[in-house]
């Protein structure tokens, strides 16, 4: 009776050549031993060979296997050429529909690195594609991004196509960028950033269905020129550009509103009793010398304001940038948003000894005075921060103590040996 088919064999990248002998599991990996079976045949004249020179395995990283990563360990043999015409004396077996000459991951998992790449990038491809058990490295990622196709695009029809401008030197030489939405891929590069060239090249692409561009009126122009029949639409790019840089003024003009109130400080400040009055009279108060953040925005108004003067006496933002020693960046910055940008408020984070405060008051409360007895309680309970904090919000609790204590001694002394001078009482 012969054996029953093996499962594991039809998973392997191209089954008809090879051959499953064994599977071991490491740690952290499986490991697939085959063999191959197949006709070998010269990479240069295409000869078959019957003359074995020797063997050698080939490691290649395959599709991970519920989570686990796979290497394909093939035995593959070297040849002879028997041909006397062929430049090639010895030849290795050519692994087809499995890995390419010299390469070091199956076809099928090079392809999954590409389109993660593509997506994600170099570093973060990476960190997914850890994440899915393929180890490879960011470089990697992108060189199979930047592997040119077997197969060449521009003689493919172009049904959606993308349009935008890019820099043949940043600042001053625009040129124009045409990309096959469908094949993600650049299929021409234009000299210039003009109506008349883009209309020119879509009228010998009369296939076109919708162009996908930004809000600049040539390439609008261009566009009904050239290729009347297609539908014009917005770029995702621009959409998603245009919505976070409107969603970034408006909050930049409620910053103030945004920032959250810090957590409730635990210990309060003791508010005098009822019925106490200044026994001084309240002075008119002198003006306060401006702080230095006020001087700083004081400076910062005064640019804005000649940044604004100039833009209105019709300079460029490359000149006003240029006769002020201000970032083009931030001139248009500056133009787009319409007012002033206020720097927002510093913000800080509660500290995380607050979580505990509850704690800690009542601890105090029993009679637990001690801050590094009150830090190894808390520590216990999870808390992650320094004895400081600790030590200083036990600090905290004793001086809202001492003020409690100076306010009852206050109240009952006699009237006549009690004053209130500032708000500050005193005996």
């Amino acid at each position: 009776m012969a054996p029953p088919p093996s499962h594991s064999q039809s998973l392997l990248p191209n089954p008809d050549i090879l051959i499953l002998d064994r599977i071991e599991r490491d740690a952290d990996r499986f490991r697939l031993w085959v063999h191959v079976e197949q006709e070998p045949i010269c990479p240069i004249c295409g000869k078959v060979s019957r003359s074995r020179h020797s063997c050698y395995c080939r490691c290649l990283q395959d599709f991970p296997w519920q989570g686990v990563s796979v290497e394909l360990w093939a035995k593959v043999g070297r040849f002879r050429c028997r041909n006397s015409a062929c430049p090639r004396k010895i030849f290795c077996e050519r692994l087809s529909r499995v890995t390419p000459a010299y390469g070091r991951q199956t076809e099928r998992a090079s392809e999954i690195v590409r389109l993660i790449g593509y997506v994600a990038g170099g570093l973060p491809g990476q960190r997914l594609l850890a994440r899915l058990s393929i180890l490879t490295s960011d470089d990697t990622a992108l060189r199979r991004v930047r592997k040119k196709p077997a197969q060449e695009f521009s003689v493919l029809p172009i049904r959606n196509l993308g349009v935008d401008d890019w820099a043949w030197r940043k600042g001053q030489d625009y040129g124009t960028i045409l990309v096959n939405l469908d094949l993600h891929w650049v299929v021409d590069l234009l000299p210039d950033r003009a109506a008349e060239s883009f209309s020119a090249w879509l009228m010998q692409h009369p296939e076109i269905v919708t162009i996908s561009r930004d809000r600049c009126g040539l390439y609008a122009e261009g566009a009904v020129l050239g290729a009347p029949q297609s539908q014009q639409i917005a770029d995702r790019f621009h959409l998603i550009l245009n919505l976070s840089a409107t969603m970034e003024r408006v909050l930049e003009e409620r910053s103030r509103q945004l920032i959250l109130p810090p957590a409730g400080d635990p210990v309060a400040e003791p508010q005098p009793p009822a019925g106490c009055e200044a026994s001084v009279e309240a002075q008119a108060p002198a003006l306060p010398r401006p702080t230095q953040s006020q001087l700083r925005r004081q400076r910062r108004l005064e640019r804005y304001e000649q940044v604004v003067a100039l833009f209105n006496s019709g300079q460029s933002q490359a000149a006003i940038s240029r006769t002020l020693g201000i970032e083009r960046k931030t001139v248009r910055r500056w133009l787009r948003r319409g007012q002033f940008p206020e720097r927002k408020p510093p913000h800080r984070r509660p500290p995380k000894v607050n979580q505990f405060a509850d704690y800690l008051q009542q601890r105090w409360n029993e009679g637990r005075h001690n801050a590094s007895r009150l830090y190894r309680e808390l520590r216990e309970k999870g808390y992650p921060g320094k004895r400081a904090m600790v030590a200083r919000l036990v600090a905290s609790l004793a001086t809202f103590r001492r003020k409690i204590e100076g306010l009852i001694l206050s109240a009952s002394a006699p009237r006549h040996a009690r004053t209130c001078t500032n708000g500050q009482i005193s005996i």
